[in-house]
């Protein structure tokens, strides 16, 4: 099973990115990671691909999948 921390930050084009951190740390809270994200964000250092900067922090969950052998 994989897990993935999912991140949807609002860019200031009115557009979301999303961010993809494999093997977050068991136990992470949305608060935690909204207050991690929010230091990143005063500090304008996320950047899309496009170069456009990211303003606003939008929701984050967990993704988790797993994989099985077909019989």
């Amino acid at each position: 099973m994989q897990v993935t921390l999912m991140i949807i930050l609002w860019l200031e084009n009115g557009k979301t990115m999303t961010l993809a951190i494999p093997y977050p740390r068991e136990g992470l809270t949305e608060a935690e990671v909204h207050t991690a994200m929010f230091e990143l964000l005063k500090r304008e250092v996320i950047l899309s691909e496009n170069g456009v900067r990211a303003t606003a922090f939008k929701k984050a969950y967990l993704r988790i999948v797993d994989e099985q052998a077909l019989p």
